[in-house]
């Protein structure tokens, strides 16, 4: 159809007055486009490119992004933790300089002070975690940690009650960069005041990161090992029900203690015997028995619980292996 006949007469009128002719595009020289534009994609928009979207959201973040991310953010937390020791540690140490009377004291804090001072000048480099504590001299810092940090420790652990100080923690995060660890004369005294609350998550799992490997061995020997066995030994495994909400607890410790650790409380609390008879119970139920697509997805409902370390172990691996085996056999 004609463009002029197919307008109206204002249209018509307007393009007549700008020399348009049939055939040739608008413009002094004619050299706007003829062809009518084409419907190409109704579900983007302008800036459409070949990367997906979905509700005008990028796609989910690559797993190695995600990864990277997480790295830039701890190492982000601990240079922002060495600062927070530094200046902890100036405020200290100016205090003991107003009330100590004795003069090799005051000279021992005034030299610290002096290193202190010179150490900040790290905190306009570009540094990695450790390179400020590095700055200071070794006697330095063992005067620091041992005339000023541990008693200051030890003080605020006698006020330090964990059952309702919402940030229990304070008194030994701002110090761990100089003193690296909770200090050992101070690991009976933590030991006492959380063990009633060994089942508590939010209270246990942040002592991970401020005791020393040893220490953190001894503690979760005696107490948080005795908290998942039982959690084990009284998990209700009964199909269609998808899982007990133990199982969501045991998974949630589970990354606190190693791996191989979690799978010996499994196999002597009998959890992948347990899990195969009870599948095997409802395989064979008769009229009440699933098929096999909801067998399938009951046994990968569980599956998808457990922490990829977990699920990176070859005995876990073989048991859940036989699991699918049992579903092909019996469904």
């Amino acid at each position: 159809m004609a463009l002029l006949a197919s307008t109206s007469p204002a249209v018509a009128k307007m393009l007549l007055r700008w020399n348009f002719k049939e055939g040739s595009g608008l413009g002094a020289r004619g050299q706007g486009i003829v062809a009518p534009v084409q419907l190409c994609n109704t579900t983007t928009g302008i800036g459409y490119g070949e990367r997906s979207y979905e509700n005008g959201l990028p796609g989910t973040t690559p797993a190695v992004q995600e990864e990277w991310r997480r790295r830039c953010e701890e190492l982000a937390r601990a240079l922002r933790l060495e600062e927070e020791c530094c200046f902890k540690t100036l405020e200290l140490l100016l205090r003991d300089m107003t009330r100590d009377d004795d003069a090799r004291s005051r000279a021992e804090t005034a030299e610290a002070l002096a290193a202190i001072f010179k150490s900040m000048k790290v905190f306009q480099l570009k540094r990695a975690p450790g390179m400020w504590k590095a700055t200071l001299p070794c006697s330095t810092v063992l005067y620091i940690v041992e005339r000023v940090i541990k008693p200051k420790m030890a003080a605020d652990a006698q006020e330090w009650t964990p059952s309702w100080d919402a940030d229990c923690h304070q008194w030994v995060r701002p110090w761990i960069p100089l003193v690296g660890h909770l200090p050992d004369g101070l690991f009976d005294a933590v030991e006492r005041k959380i063990t009633n609350h060994a089942d508590e998550y939010a209270v246990i799992s942040p002592w991970k990161d401020y005791m020393d490997q040893t220490q953190w061995d001894t503690f979760t020997r005696r107490h948080v090992l005795p908290w998942l066995t039982s959690l084990v030994r009284e998990l209700m495994i009964a199909p269609p029900k998808q899982m007990d909400p133990s199982f969501h607890t045991l998974m949630q410790w589970a990354p606190l203690v190693p791996a191989k650790t979690v799978v010996s409380i499994l196999e002597e609390e009998l959890f992948f015997d347990r899990f195969e008879d009870a599948l095997r119970h409802w395989l064979q139920s008769g009229a009440g028995k699933p098929s096999s697509k909801e067998a399938v997805a009951w046994c990968t409902g569980w599956k998808n619980l457990f922490t990829p370390d977990l699920l990176a172990d070859e005995g876990v691996l073989a048991r859940m292996d036989a699991v699918a085996a049992l579903v092909d056999t019996e469904a």
